[in-house]
């Protein structure tokens, strides 16, 4: 693949920096409060030409949280073809990735915590549901390879991994010490499934 040049390569690295930025204020402040004022002034630009490069506030939170899922997928090598016996493998890799990354947890959190309110917008409530229904994909695909335990049903195993993560996180963040995520969700898909983790 050829590498951008010129205002090319310059574009692509502004919004890089405009992603931060905004991941960096809706992490801190939510996405109500968050303004594109600040997000601007931490990339010495004019909230004007933040809507030049993505048009809207809603579509820059949406473009932040597209580029976290990118970012996870690329740096794990994970796609939709994760083999039945390797998804619990993969859920941890996530995880642990996660915890590299306080930042990125926060900012979920936060806007998490916002999504229940009318005015939130209803992409990040929407990607919740998605990642519900990607979990419940995975463990029916564990259960029709015989890979859960008896008695357990993929979507009753699904919100409680996602319940139990979201949770976690959230203690994660408050008392670090307290928490190890990576450690409760192992044991947790060892309730669930019979893959040696």
């Amino acid at each position: 693949m050829t590498e951008k040049r010129g205002p090319y390569r310059r574009t692509a690295e502004r919004r890089r920096e405009i992603l931060d930025a905004a991941a960096a204020v809706f992490a801190e402040s939510g996405y109500r409060a968050g303004s594109l004022k600040d997000i601007a002034a931490r990339v010495s630009l004019d909230p004007s030409s933040l809507l030049h490069h993505f048009g809207s506030k809603r579509a820059l939170l949406e473009a932040v949280l597209a580029d976290k899922i990118d970012r996870d997928a690329t740096a794990l090598h994970w796609d939709d073809r994760v083999p039945p016996e390797q998804y619990p493998a993969a859920l941890l890799r996530l995880a642990e990735r996660n915890a590299g990354n306080p930042g990125g947890i926060g900012l979920y959190s936060v806007l998490a915590a916002e999504s229940i309110t009318t005015e939130h917008p209803d992409s990040f409530r929407d990607r919740h549901a998605q990642t519900r229904e990607a979990f419940t994909e995975g463990f029916a695909a564990m259960a029709d390879a015989g890979l859960l335990r008896e008695g357990v049903d993929p979507a009753s195993a699904a919100a409680s991994l996602f319940a139990l993560w979201d949770g976690a996180q959230t203690h994660w963040l408050i008392d670090p010490d307290a928490v190890d995520v990576v450690a409760l969700l192992r044991a947790h898909l060892r309730l669930l499934t019979t893959v040696s983790l």
